[in-house]
């Protein structure tokens, strides 16, 4: 571990590790929110509570390992799992799809890694997880609406969850938006997860094509609809598929309302709209519910209820989960006196073809991300998808703001010729990411001044 990372352990460092029905996610996080190490691993499907246990106990070594990090450094740990938990027992009520139903996971874990443990639904942590470092950050109120092969929800209000009366606050899944509408798998008819989330989507995508309908997506899945990823639905989308844009613009006026029943019932100050579904197809969603929410005839005395897409992507839940840990352990990161920022390098002498980073000298173009990280910008990459150094796209982008920036800064060179092409602003604009754009001389003394979590990228060459 560099000083960097040492003088954050110092402060703590949290696990945070996300349980889904395919997939164990692990952070090892520092009190700033950096990323010292990631793991992702299938989950057991066996049915098995034991093998499932185990398998989060070997990810969470495994992320350790990953860093050097010895496990007795290691502060608190958060765990996400989707259904009902009681997080006061460290108890799993009930979770769909797996078998830790009544299992104490907290008191298991807790005996395993000598650490306090907190738990808490996958939806909620990944709603604080934006809140501390996401589209939601520096709000008092916020919901983030999560849709993927369901839709769930979490509400912050002054850096702490909404639990409610009984753990279930936030299932704006199971909210009944059609009397009388196709059944979930909750039981109840009608449900919101039953008309807009990714299996809703499926279901209405394969009844289609047994009637005789046509798409492109028979193709891209090689005849086999049962399974439907988001990626397909965005190359669907791409394609001008007429089937997938009826279906995905139904399923977008279905959330769209929704947002707008969320903004009349709670007020947020920002909605924020996030997973797998609304990850790959944002772009073809998101005008569709701001048309929504913008014919709303009912004013409210000031702005504010608008929506925002996901910052931290799948990084949001165990996050989320590492700013519980940090809670648990006493060190509530929305806390001012809690609060660490990264350690930044400062930047130096810009010449044209060289560029002074902390102690090192760069002659390609840098980047350094919001953990303080410098790396070479991949150049030859760019290069190959735009013919030019020049252009600052929206792959480079989601990269650069791994992490949850507030603002990216971008030294255009001496000769002011990097740009960013129009999906690469659309990105920032919806995360809610304030951008710079600055000739690299300009650019050192904007940088070295700002004290918010930042990231940039630097065009050094010309």
């Amino acid at each position: 571990m560099d000083g960097r990372d040492g003088r954050a352990a110092a402060a703590g460092v949290y696990l945070g590790i996300d349980v889904g029905g395919t997939k164990i996610q692990t952070s090892l996080v520092t009190q700033s929110g950096s990323v010292l190490s990631r793991h992702r691993g299938p989950t057991p499907r066996d049915g098995q509570s034991d093998s499932v246990l185990a398998a989060v106990v070997a990810a969470a070594e495994e992320t350790m390992r990953g860093n050097a990090f010895e496990p007795a450094r290691l502060t608190a740990l958060g765990i996400a799992i989707p259904g009902v938990v009681d997080p006061q027992r460290g108890l799993v009520v009930v979770t769909p799809n797996m078998s830790l139903s009544g299992v104490r996971i907290g008191p298991y874990l807790e005996d395993r890694f000598r650490v306090p443990v907190a738990l808490g639904n996958d939806c909620n942590l990944g709603a604080l997880g934006e809140s501390w470092l996401g589209a939601a950050r520096g709000t008092t109120s916020s919901i983030t609406i999560l849709v993927g092969t369901g839709v769930g929800s979490g509400i912050v209000r002054k850096g702490k969850l909404w639990a409610g009366a009984r753990e279930s606050a936030g299932e704006i899944g199971h909210i009944v938006s059609q009397i009388g509408g196709p059944q979930c798998g909750c039981g109840n008819c009608g449900c919101l997860e039953a008309l807009a989330s990714r299996s809703a989507i499926e279901r209405e995508i394969r009844a289609a094509v047994a009637e005789g309908r046509a798409t492109v997506l028979t193709e891209l899945v090689g005849g086999e609809l049962s399974i439907i990823r988001s990626k397909m639905l965005r190359d669907a989308l791409d394609a001008n598929d007429a089937l997938v844009t009826e279906v995905m613009h139904k399923a977008s006026e279905v959330l769209g309302y929704a947002c707008l029943s969320v903004r009349h019932l709670l007020d947020p100050e920002v909605i924020v709209l996030g997973g797998g579904v609304v990850e790959a197809c944002g772009g073809f969603m998101l005008p569709i519910i701001d048309a929504i929410l913008a014919s709303d005839q009912l004013a409210g005395a000031r702005s504010g209820g608008h929506v925002a897409l996901s910052a931290l992507g799948d990084d949001a839940v165990v996050l989320g989960a590492a700013a519980l840990a940090a809670t648990k352990a006493g060190r509530n990161p929305f806390k001012q006196r809690n609060s660490i920022l990264p350690a930044y390098p400062q930047i130096g002498d810009a010449t044209p073809g060289e560029l002074v980073v902390g102690e090192k000298t760069f002659s390609t173009d840098v980047t350094i991300h919001v953990d303080g990280k410098v790396k070479k910008r991949k150049q030859a990459q760019v290069k190959q998808r735009h013919g030019t150094t020049h252009i600052l796209d929206a792959v480079e982008v989601r990269k650069l703001c791994r992490g949850g920036p507030e603002v990216v800064f971008v030294g255009t060179g001496h000769a002011n010729q990097l740009h960013l092409d129009e999906e690469a602003r659309q990105f920032l604009s919806r995360r809610l990411i304030k951008v710079e754009l600055l000739p690299t001389p300009q650019f050192a003394e904007a940088y070295n001044a700002c004290s918010a979590r930042k990231a940039a990228l630097i065009h050094v060459t010309c």
